[in-house]
Parts: C-alpha cells; structure tokens; sequence
C-alpha cells in the first residue's frame, strides 16, 4: 500500500511539473501583463475591462482552434481572414434578403466546408505547398468578396434576432454578471474540441499525421482523410466565427476578419504548436489568445497607437518561432 501511495505521489508530481513547463511561461507572462496594466491604469481590473475581453475573443478563439489543428498536422492557414469576410459578405446578403437565420447560418457553414476541401484537394492531392495554397487563396477571397458586396457596408439594424445571436445573453452568474451567446458558443466548440484532440481515435491521428505521416499511413491511418478534415473544420470555425462577428457588429463589415490571420498564426504558435506538425494544444492555444487579448487591450486603454496591436502580432510570431526552433533543436529534431 506504501509503495503504491508513493507511486502515485510521483506520478501527480510529473503531471503538475508536466504542466508547469508546458504552461508557466504562458500563465507568468499573462499575470506579469495583467499587474503591469492594472499598475499604469486604474480601469484594467474591472468587470467592464474583462467584459471587453470576453466579448473580443471569442472569435480569435474559434479561429485558433481550428489553426491548432492545421498546424498539429503540419499545415497552415494564411486564408482564415478571408474566409471571415466572404462569410459575413454571403451573410449579410442573406439575412438582409429576408432569408430564415438557421438557413443563412447553415449556407455560410456548408460554405467553409467547400472552401476546406478545395483547401484540402490542392495540398493533399495536388501535393501544392500550404502557405502557397492558402496565401493565393486570401487574396481571391477577398477580392471576390469585394466584388460581390462592392466594398460597402450592409446595415441590419431592424433585424433584432440576427443581433442577438452576437450581443445577447444566456445567464446572470454572481460576480461576472451576464454570459454573452458568443461567449457560450466557443466555450462549448473549445471543450468539444479539447476531448476530441485528448480523448480519442481522431485526435491521436491528428497528432500522428503532423508527427510522422509516413509512418501514420504504414499503421493505416488515412493520412489524407485526416488533413482534409483539419482543413474544413478551420475553414468552417472561421465562417461560424463571421457570422457571430457581423452579429455583434449589426452590419456586413467590409473589412471582417482582415489581419486576423496573424494574430491567430501567432497565438497557435505562442501557445505551442510548432511549424513542424505534430506539436500544441488547445489550453496553450487559450492562454496565448488570452494572452494577446490582454496585450491589445491595455493598449487601448493606455491610449496607445492602436496600430502597435499589428506589430505586436508580428512580434508574438517572431518570438513563436524563436521558441520552436529552440525547442526543436533540444529534441534533436534539427
């Protein structure tokens, strides 16, 4: 009976020590941001600061979920923002042409999912390099987007349902108040997620892909099945993502979703993912989200060029990838 308790006394201790070097830095440095802001300013600590937040998250966080898993089996996704904005562009069409919300939501989804396996056939079948896919892709979306709104802005101000999707709330919890619908939605798609990478077949084959995919495929995993299913889901989460967007936001933005590819490039990669494949995890994910959420608000609250929130995005990823390296060439993978 001792021998066993002090087993597992060892093996808690080589969880919690497991954590602490995976996640600590993460923790360490959002804790350091946060004294450091609440230090400059006195309105950082407060609900309204963690309201602001909650609400400008979530969709970098549906987005970096899905580029987790792109990068885990070693691809990547510059065309994410792109996405966003045809899917705001086809949502606003839809919903301001009468059409029924669960109809709107369900096209701009089957949508992404097109767009995912288009994605999915250039890299897997045609054997083209993903940055080179994905970057001709962000600029004929995008540019396809324009043409299809002629750059303007599509107003929803009458539509109140279509706002509550973005602005409404689900709950009144002690202390924090009213819990936001988006706030609701990527929590659950974050845990449904966080299982399936953790807990079972798929996500061991996610890992196995990135990790190896020759040797995946010779154990009989469909390597190809694998990363075209990564592809889609990012490609779907990202119009999931626009369509709560415009929600909040009441119009079709003609700028949604632009630059949110590098923050969430940076954010993935800040939370563990390597370029590589095989690598990261949806907490790192979270805390370096929550990370450069933080950052760009206290930017804003200290008044600072809000432009710095872009070269603060290009610094997570040139610090991102410095660590990658370092860790890379510590497992000998250099």
């Amino acid at each position: 009976m001792k021998k066993t308790n002090i087993a597992l006394a060892s093996k808690r201790t080589a969880v919690w020590r497991s954590l602490l070097l995976q996640y600590g830095g993460l923790l360490l440095a959002l804790l350091l941001l946060m004294v450091a802001f609440s230090l400059k300013t006195d309105h950082f600590l407060s609900l309204t600061t963690l309201r602001t937040i909650s609400n400008q998250i979530p969709y970098a966080v549906l987005l970096a979920v899905g580029m987790t898993c792109v990068m885990i089996v070693g691809g990547i996704d510059l065309s994410v923002g792109s996405v966003m904005f045809v899917a705001a562009a086809l949502a606003g069409k839809l919903v301001l042409g009468g059409q029924p919300l669960w109809l709107a939501c369900a096209v701009i989804l089957l949508t992404g999912l097109v767009y995912g396996a288009v994605n999915a056939l250039f890299i897997t079948r045609l054997r083209v390099i993903p940055f080179i896919v994905t970057l001709a892709m962000l600029s004929i979306l995008r540019g396809l987007a324009y043409t299809f709104t002629d750059a303007a802005v599509q107003n929803a101000h009458n539509i109140e349902a279509f706002r509550a999707i973005g602005i409404g709330f689900i709950a009144q919890l002690p202390v924090v108040g009213r819990v936001p619908w988006p706030v609701v939605i990527t929590a659950v798609i974050f845990a449904v997620f966080a299982v399936i990478l953790t807990r079972t077949t798929l996500g061991r084959y996610i890992y196995a892909v990135g990790g190896n995919p020759r040797a995946a495929a010779l154990s009989g995993v469909r390597v190809y099945g694998v990363k075209t299913l990564a592809f889609v889901i990012t490609a779907v989460l990202a119009a999931l993502s626009a369509f709560i967007l415009i929600a909040r936001m009441n119009s079709g933005q003609n700028n949604a979703g632009f630059g949110f590819e590098l923050q969430v490039i940076g954010a993935v990669l800040l939370g563990g993912a390597s370029l590589a494949g095989g690598q990261g995890t949806l907490v790192g994910t979270l805390l370096a989200v929550l990370l450069l959420g933080t950052l760009n608000n206290g930017i804003i609250l200290l008044g600072i060029n809000s432009h710095w929130q872009v070269a603060v995005n290009g610094f997570a990823i040139l610090i991102a990838v410095f660590l990658d390296a370092r860790r890379r060439r510590a497992l000998g993978q250099d």
